[in-house]
């Protein structure tokens, strides 16, 4: 069956795998917080966390919609050893990828809002598992599917309707704003991988259907490339960044309405950039020619060397770049994006991060292989991203206890943070009580059962922020 292509404008919230409240039940479970008897702390209403084990076993939940004597419990959705786990962009639905089969989950949460609101319990909204399933990742109202054989298929959040097929593609299709897709295949060397936008009947036109920057002599292309493949992909409601396997990042603004000024006036267009080499005064060359939507650092070069990328503001369109040393902010305004460099917040000497997360709240945390977390606010400022204040930074455990990507989990919720280390089975959960208010170590748990954890996700109602109107005074640059 195919679902109305009308229905796939893009409604992102933060991060895929933002999740909360990582605590397994069946284990020993100690609560060292000493501060709930001084104050109260805002948390999400009618979070779900789901979550999977290293063994075969049914879901776990944590339920923030009972009384908290009462939270832990199980479901009746057995999953598979190392069953993998995906949260929808708006946070109810979850996809569940236990081998190569996948099945749409519901959180039950659908009806929490209103004057009779109530949850229901999780169960498995798919009739069947759909079959050969190697990847899945949400975009726009979807989850979008990639099979062993090379084909993709996006499945709404229901479990019950497809879209067409895409074939001899090599990462799932993402749904873009307007009706359109991006599609992802191997170009003519096998090696690198061609970014192309096609229309819902799968075409990209005569001339393409990505605006390639500068405005002045830009021109229609059909693609972008990746060098060695794609590793990771993030979106807002109308910004994609694409990581490459090489490193570097490729960017990609739907939905700009290009004003009187622009090539391409009149029309709501995709738009990247090329960035041609630059020298200096001497003719000496400062920056060499990047690739077509690659994301620069400065003058003098590119972004590269990055590890992951997520978004971090949905209302702000604003993605995260990271590495073990790295922390970029990159932002979507009108047909160009804005960066800032907070590399330096992680604090001096304070190790090689291993993860990076965002909240609901513009916030983000970074879990350092010493056993640190910093949490960074920031907002859009002058149409840049800016840190606001300092960075916040603690200290988790002693220094003899290692912290690796395999032993520790760093989470996010509406406004919280959180922390696994399966070694000593802890969580640690950070918030603030106010965006005028520092995060904070709000408590300590330890349960032994984090051991054997393996994936998980909050699920809950998430915050999606009317778009932003367009200031026609601000489109020519």
């Amino acid at each position: 069956m195919n679902y109305s292509y009308e229905k796939l404008g893009v409604r992102l919230a933060l991060t895929l795998t933002a999740i909360t409240f990582l605590v397994a039940c069946g284990g020993k479970n100690k609560d060292l917080d000493k501060h709930d008897s001084d104050h109260e702390h805002a948390e999400s209403l009618g979070g779900r966390l789901l979550y999977s084990n290293t063994m075969a076993d049914t879901l776990k939940l944590y339920d923030q919609t009972l009384e908290k004597s009462q939270r832990f419990s199980t479901t009746t959705v057995a999953a598979q050893a190392n069953a993998g786990l995906i949260l929808s962009n708006d946070g109810l639905a979850v996809a569940m990828l236990e081998g190569d089969e996948f099945s749409v989950i519901s959180s039950g949460l659908e009806h929490l809002e209103g004057a009779h609101a109530h949850a229901h319990a999780v169960s498995i909204s798919t009739a069947k598992p759909y079959a050969d399933i190697k990847q899945v990742v949400a975009t726009g109202e979807y989850f979008s599917t990639l099979t062993n054989t090379g084909s993709s298929q996006l499945v709404n959040s229901n479990g019950t309707e497809t879209t067409q097929q895409w074939i001899d593609v090599v990462h799932p299709t993402l749904a873009l704003g307007g009706g359109d897709f991006l599609k992802f295949t191997k170009d003519s060397t096998s090696i690198n991988v061609d970014i192309t936008v096609v229309d819902a009947q799968g075409g990209s036109g005569t001339d393409g259907l990505i605006f390639l920057r500068p405005n002045a002599d830009g021109s229609m292309i059909k693609s972008l490339s990746c060098a060695e493949g794609i590793k990771q992909t993030a979106q807002t409601e109308s910004f994609t960044m694409i990581l490459c396997s090489d490193g570097s990042l490729r960017w990609l603004i739907s939905g700009y309405e290009a004003p009187e000024t622009h090539p391409q006036k009149g029309k709501t267009i995709h738009v990247t950039q090329r960035y041609p080499a630059t020298a200096d005064a001497n003719n000496n060359e400062v920056r060499s020619a990047g690739a077509n939507g690659e994301v620069v650092a400065g003058s003098a070069g590119f972004i590269k060397n990055i590890s992951g990328v997520l978004a971090a503001s949905y209302e702000d369109n604003v993605i995260a770049a990271w590495s073990e040393d790295q922390l970029w902010l990159i932002n979507a305004h009108n047909d160009h994006p804005h960066k800032a460099d907070l590399s330096k917040m992680r604090g001096v000497d304070f190790g090689n991060t291993i993860a990076v997360v965002a909240n609901e709240h513009e916030a983000l945390a970074l879990l350092i292989d010493t056993g640190k977390i910093a949490i960074i606010r920031f907002e859009i400022s002058n149409h840049s991203p800016v840190a606001v204040g300092a960075s916040v930074q603690d200290t988790l455990v002693s220094a003899n206890e290692s912290y690796t990507a395999t032993n520790s989990m760093l989470l996010a919720g509406g406004n919280e943070f959180f922390v696994i280390h399966k070694p000593t089975y802890a969580l640690f959960e950070f918030d603030a009580h106010s965006a005028a208010e520092d995060y904070h170590l709000h408590s300590t748990q330890t349960n032994e059962s984090l051991q054997s954890l393996h994936s998980a996700v909050f699920a809950h109602a998430k915050e999606l922020h009317a778009e932003h109107a367009h200031d026609e005074s601000e489109h020519g640059h």
